[in-house]
């Protein structure tokens, strides 16, 4: 595995345009969906949070909710810290440097988790999900976004050949062939669906049923963080 952080230092200027781009200019509803699985929730983390995208569109969806931030990549804080004051939101959004896998706040802090497309770059997704899990309160919701390989016999080969030929070569023009081309490869040996359901499950969530976009390239898994029989006690 390369070094992410490294990679996402040297894709930052670009990240936001090619993603859009990639995406034939989805990206934004994506992160709606996304967001709106966390709904009611007031403290948010948003993990490998790039340049701010998906925590920018949680507190414009999400009204009255405050987010965290977190990131590995300098580079990508900075553009994301500049984002987050043109677009006015610097009372609600704070920024963090660190690593899914070694998250610094206390047990409990968050009432729901999100990131998109950031768990399959992760050192440890495992330990990232146990993290996860840890810094949420009781019955906290988690939202992972997430790339797929389609399930459809016919689809799949189009796509796979997009995602493996055409994504690389577009990203070369900016000087990011190689850092695309770890993109397709990551998300081809990355556990999908039901193992990662899996791993969901043996981290501490209860799992929903997996959310599947633009025929299954793209998937949101939603769980919430199971309740011990002392914090259901308290709820009575």
């Amino acid at each position: 595995m390369p070094d992410t952080v490294k990679l996402f230092n040297k894709v930052a200027e670009h990240y936001d345009a090619l993603n859009t781009f990639f995406s034939l200019g989805m990206d934004r509803l994506w992160r709606k969906r996304l967001s709106d699985q966390i709904r009611g929730a007031g403290r948010v983390l948003d993990i490998a949070t790039g340049t701010g995208e998906v925590a920018i569109e949680t507190v414009r969806n999400l009204k009255g909710c405050r987010v965290v931030g977190a990131d590995p990549s300098a580079r990508m804080l900075e553009l994301a810290g500049k984002k987050i004051s043109a677009t006015g939101n610097s009372g609600r959004i704070t920024l963090a440097r660190c690593g899914a896998e070694h998250l610094p706040f206390k047990d409990g802090a968050f009432d729901a988790v999100t990131i998109a497309f950031g768990i399959r770059n992760t050192a440890d997704p495992s330990k990232s999900l146990s993290e996860m899990n840890r810094v949420l309160r009781p019955g906290g919701r988690v939202g992972i976004m997430e790339f797929a390989i389609p399930r459809n016999k016919f689809f799949a080969p189009v796509y796979l050949f997009y995602f493996r030929n055409f994504l690389p070569f577009i990203g070369s023009l900016f000087g990011t062939g190689t850092e695309y081309k770890y993109l397709s490869e990551s998300t081809s040996a990355f556990p999908q669906r039901e193992s990662f359901i899996k791993l969901m499950a043996d981290a501490g969530f209860r799992t929903g049923k997996p959310i599947e976009l633009m025929m299954g390239i793209v998937i949101i898994y939603t769980g919430a963080k199971q309740m011990s029989s002392t914090d259901t006690a308290h709820q009575l």
